[in-house]
């Protein structure tokens, strides 16, 4: 009995050493947490393949994916709570979930808020345009100035995109709450195109013919998951797996399941 007990103690100090924690912050986040044992996780379910839903009308998605094995790593059940893009920060800085995960762009600053901890790099994206495959109108980025443009509501894209064209290039902007209404309105020729991330979009583009992604990203950004400022134990155990992951490959390997390539962790993008 006392060598069962001694491999468990030896097992879970192998465990905080892989996480980069000391004895007592092991346990730490677990008491940061809004539920016992749990950790609430706010998602869109509406920005596939990130966070989406399956046609058995279960939460999927690369961020999904990502957090049930953090889940499991630390010892936690997962609570998924569904909200609009818009409302998934806010929701986070009024103590409504311990993480945001939902492809949150690592701007500066969100990295320099003391509303939020943003974790390490998780994906690697950059920002592209999305149009109809047969709008020849815009065949560049040259082609979109002037024209209206459909965003995500407080997404950081419209930031990245904005600062990558001429001036006065950009046209009229609209907003919506997620990807259905806004390719609904591209597919009606209510908005030009879509100014948003390169993966995602290039995901659906490959189920969806009337849907083309221009092959040039801009505006190299890495993406993560958002951690509520009272939770830095939490963040810190988080990170630590996300390192060990972009190491050993595992987050590639989730990310060639959900987004059919790789992304090269090597040489990220400076915050």
């Amino acid at each position: 009995m006392k060598m069962e007990f001694s491999r468990l103690r030896l097992g879970l100090t192998a465990l905080a050493v892989g996480l980069g924690l000391a004895g007592p912050a092991l346990a730490d986040f677990k008491s940061e947490l809004l539920t016992p044992d749990t950790i609430v996780v706010g998602t869109t379910g509406s920005a596939p393949p990130f966070s989406m839903i399956d046609t058995a009308g279960k939460l999927d998605g690369y961020d999904i994916a990502v957090m049930n094995k953090i889940g499991a790593a630390l010892g936690l059940k997962v609570e998924f709570k569904q909200l609009d893009w818009a409302g998934l920060l806010p929701g986070l800085v009024a103590k409504k979930f311990d993480v945001v995960s939902s492809g949150v762009t690592r701007t500066k600053e969100r990295l320099a808020s003391a509303d939020m901890i943003m974790a390490s790099p998780y994906i690697v994206n950059g920002v592209a345009v999305t149009k109809l495959a047969s709008n020849d109108a815009i065949t560049s980025w040259d082609g979109v100035c002037g024209k209206t443009v459909g965003v995500i509501r407080g997404a950081a894209e419209i930031e990245a995109i904005t600062a990558t064209l001429p001036a006065n290039c950009l046209g009229k902007v609209k907003e919506y709450p997620g990807w259905t209404e806004m390719a609904l309105d591209l597919k009606n020729h209510r908005i030009d195109w879509v100014g948003m991330d390169y993966l995602g979009p290039n995901y659906l583009a490959g189920k969806d013919t009337t849907i083309a992604v221009l092959p040039e990203m801009r505006a190299p950004k890495t993406q993560s998951i958002a951690i509520a400022s009272g939770e830095p134990a939490l963040a810190a155990a988080i990170d630590a797996l996300l390192a060990t992951w972009r190491q050993d490959g595992t987050l590639n390997q989730i990310i060639t399941a959900y987004f059919g390539t790789t992304v090269d962790f090597s040489a990220l993008p400076a915050d």
